[in-house]
């Protein structure tokens, strides 16, 4: 929980009595490999905070998974759309590795939104964040080419590409996994 904390504490740092009730609404909770945190066609209730693992989001087109986000420890992992208006989600999240979350449901923030108002402006910060992230990867795929989409990634988190099969890099590069054994080569 402490690193849950810090992370808050990088856009606004919280009383010790808004922590203790912000940090009772989380509760931990581990998945295997391979496990799903959320399937396409549930509604997405929840944002975690995830301390230990790897995360991928992703949807299926005629079959074909196509990789939208990775998600690794110190990152929050949800479906916000699917959050925000409590529609069915279109997208999977899926483990990649054995991880530790811990997960807050909507209602419960919801009633500390009404309660604080720092928790509240967290919240805001937090979804500004998460629009600013969507908007460099939407730039990223109008103006850079692959091989600068993937320097990038490493960039983000070298450890990718240790702990993801290439075929999900690629998806998330929006390229065949040939090419990113190109690119590879050439770096």
């Amino acid at each position: 929980m402490e690193q849950i904390r810090a992370y808050f504490n990088n856009f606004l740092p919280l009383t010790d009595n808004e922590w203790d009730d912000f940090s009772a609404c989380f509760k931990k909770e581990t998945y295997s490999k391979k496990e799903y945190l959320l399937l396409a066609g549930e509604s997405c209730d929840f944002i975690a905070f995830i301390a230990e693992g790897v995360y991928r989001f992703y949807y299926l087109q005629e079959g074909e998974e196509k990789v939208t986000a990775f998600f690794f420890p110190g990152d929050f992992v949800t479906n916000y759309r699917s959050f925000l208006t409590g529609k069915p989600s279109e997208h999977f999240i899926e483990t990649l590795k054995p991880s530790v979350i811990y997960k807050i449901h909507k209602q419960d923030l919801n009633l500390l939104y009404d309660r604080y108002k720092n928790i509240e402006r967290l919240g805001r910060y937090i979804a500004e964040n998460l629009y600013l992230t969507v908007a460099k990867r939407l730039d990223s795929f109008l103006h850079d080419n692959p091989e600068n989409r993937y320097q990038e990634l490493l960039n983000r988190n070298s450890k990718l590409l240790q702990e993801v099969p290439q075929y999900m890099l690629a998806s998330y590069l929006g390229i065949k996994p040939e090419t990113l054994s190109r690119i590879r080569a050439r770096k």
